[in-house]
């Protein structure tokens, strides 16, 4: 009796892990998903978003048939799968799980970068929450340094990237913090006094972090902090940063 009670809960907890698998997969491996002549971005993010809601949908039914439990217990069973679904802690930061991974192929200033994706793919990615001196025509202060100190850091690298609420900017430009051995390259630039912070809601996770780091550079005049009114003998102009320009 037991077992026909809990027989629609095994059903979905076994459609859930395959469902999981494909997900996980889609990560590792995702050209293995591919269709013939399909966009290999679009084709992943297809697979990741069908299996997911595969995954989900499976468990929230399994927990909702299973046998012995209050339907406030289901509740709060559901309630913590969708929680930890997108978020886990790690140190002082809250990694989501919008991340990939990537090697660098090259460099275009403190702040910007080429990657090539495990399907092939050449992107362009911009470091969020910070702004790097401009290099132009006429170099600004420090952008020449601010661009060898990051190709040091990342040329070559497989790289970590970390999304926050938008992917991509108006320019397709994709948007990250960027982590090599497990070390955050956005943050190394402000501590150098190379960047100073640059924010564009809604991507604004690690602000308060970037704020205090960046503070501390500018304390001890370190490299772009060491010109006196920085930010206003540059001009600096939010959209412009944005725009990479």
């Amino acid at each position: 009796m037991l077992f026909t009670e809990s027989y629609p809960a095994v059903v979905f907890l076994l459609l859930t892990i395959p469902a999981i698998i494909v997900w996980v997969i889609s990560f590792i491996k995702p050209s293995m998903f591919r269709r013939r002549n399909a966009s290999a971005g679009k084709s992943r993010k297809r697979v990741k978003e069908i299996s997911l809601l595969t995954a989900a949908v499976s468990l929230v039914l399994s927990i909702i048939t299973a046998p012995g439990t209050t339907m406030l217990e289901k509740a709060a069973s559901i309630q913590n799968f969708f929680i930890l679904r997108d978020y886990k802690v790690a140190g002082t930061f809250i990694y989501t799980s919008k991340t990939m991974d990537a090697e660098v192929t090259s460099v275009i200033d403190g702040d910007t970068f080429r990657i090539r994706t495990n399907e092939g793919d050449t992107e362009k990615v911009r470091l969020l929450l910070i702004d790097t001196p401009e290099i132009g025509e006429q170099p600004e202060p420090y952008a020449l340094e601010a661009r060898n100190y990051a190709k040091e850091l990342l040329e070559g690298q497989t790289v970590h990237l970390e999304f926050d609420e938008s992917e991509r900017d108006q320019y397709g430009r994709l948007l990250a913090y960027v982590y090599v051995n497990d070390q955050m390259v956005n943050l190394l630039l402000l501590e150098k006094g190379l960047a100073r912070v640059a924010v564009f809601p809604p991507d604004t996770r690690y602000v308060d972090a970037f704020r205090e780091i960046e503070t501390k550079a500018r304390e001890s005049s370190l490299r772009i902090w060491s010109i006196d009114n920085y930010v206003t003998n540059r001009g600096f102009d939010a959209n412009a940063a944005a725009s990479g320009q």
